[in-house]
């Protein structure tokens, strides 16, 4: 609805589904200067093919996180063992295809709200292999601090403090204390 080109009378919004894929394919092409190769890559900044009618839904609450949608899509098709969506073009529109399973449903997976699998593959691909160790230990229940780090993984503090910072933006740590005791756990840890 907000992203169709509405000058083009008579076509619809089409979705499509397949046993392996679900085809969304809407009237006209991405707005400019967005591109489809851009889209691919994720970037580009997002704009409103029709800002008043996105501005309205954001209003009503019927859009959230205006500009994030490919962003997500993309996480969430990770994150329930999925090949990413493609982007593409035909006949003059915008197509975005959600591939399947198909007849491998072995793959699927189902998002993990308990601490032992914390760090889903959306998560995790933002993640460098210190942090990834990082998170390990504080699963196990450890606690961090900048200096342990500087320790145990050989870095400088300015490092230490930007992968906090990082984890911290991932919701997935918080600090505890203050000054000389501080110290960083799990989320939601007690």
């Amino acid at each position: 609805m907000a992203h169709r080109r509405y000058e083009l009378e008579g076509q619809k919004i089409f979705l499509t589904v397949f046993f392996d894929r679900v085809v969304v394919a809407s009237p006209g092409l991405p707005p400019k200067p967005i591109t489809l190769a851009k889209i691919r890559s994720g970037n580009y900044r997002p704009c409103s093919r029709n800002p008043l009618i996105a501005q309205n839904l954001s209003f009503f609450h019927r859009i959230e996180e205006r500009g994030s949608g490919i962003g997500r899509m993309r996480d969430e098709m990770a994150d329930h063992g999925l090949d990413p969506p493609r982007f593409g073009s035909n006949s003059g529109f915008f197509e975005v295809v959600l591939p399947g399973p198909g007849h491998n449903l072995d793959r699927l997976r189902v998002r993990a709200d308990n601490i032992g699998q914390l760090i889903t593959p959306s998560i995790e691909a933002k993640l460098n292999q210190r942090q990834k160790q990082m998170v390990a230990l504080l699963v196990q229940g450890e606690q961090l601090t900048s200096r342990r780090c500087e320790h145990e993984f050989g870095i400088t503090r300015d490092t230490a403090n930007r992968d906090f910072k990082h984890l911290i933006s991932l919701d997935l740590v918080e600090p505890r204390g203050q000054g000389r005791s501080r110290h960083y756990v799990l989320k939601g840890s007690t």
